[in-house]
């Protein structure tokens, strides 16, 4: 009987897992249309699942958001797609933000229906509406400005433990991704956004 009732929250739990990743790739689907459509960015703007080598004393990983923007030739918004509670994912995608390519001057998480927009170097909230992304015009003029400050070799190395703490939460919940089985495989091509698949 034991066993039984084993094998029947495991699958509840498969369950709800797929739909939570059913989910994220509808939320990533019209993420990515709205950015092509209504920002004005094109396919090779947009890379997507783009995985980032962080190491810290003691670890090594690979870490992604969903999609990173790109204007004259610099990274210039980093957007996390989410199911769950924004407000406990934006420290995710903030410290991405903070650790690769430098700084990331602007990082969102969002559901599609409700998003957090943030200025990465003070962590301060632009806006809770996804229209507050720079559409190509203004990101290019974002990425002819100065850029954030560099942060201090104590505060980079914090937000570097923050981000992968955050990556082992990834993990555990989802098979999927760069810190999944499909780690170091080649990344699908900007353009071509493909709903995240459930491993059983």
């Amino acid at each position: 009987m034991d066993g039984e009732r084993e094998k029947m929250v495991l699958e509840k739990l498969r369950e709800q897992e797929r739909g939570i990743i059913m989910m994220t790739g509808f939320i990533r689907e019209n993420v990515y249309e709205f950015l092509v459509k209504e920002k004005g960015y094109s396919d090779e703007d947009i890379e997507i699942d783009v995985p980032f080598e962080v190491a810290t004393d003691k670890q090594t990983e690979k870490c992604s958001v969903d999609f990173i923007v790109k204007a004259g030739g610099k990274r210039v918004v980093a957007i996390k797609c989410a199911v769950a509670a924004l407000e406990s994912i934006e420290r995710h995608v903030l410290a991405f933000s903070r650790v690769v390519d430098g700084t990331i001057p602007i990082c969102v998480v969002t559901r599609s229906d409700y998003s957090r927009v943030l200025r990465t170097e003070t962590g301060a909230l632009i806006s809770e509406d996804l229209s507050a992304v720079p559409d190509k015009s203004e990101a290019m003029l974002i990425a002819a400005g100065p850029g954030c400050a560099p942060l201090p070799p104590e505060r980079l190395e914090k937000e570097r433990r923050i981000l992968l703490a955050f990556n082992v939460i990834d993990c555990g919940v989802s098979a999927c991704g760069p810190c999944g089985p499909d780690a170091g495989k080649k990344q699908k091509p900007a353009g071509q956004v493909i709903p995240l698949k459930f491993n059983i």
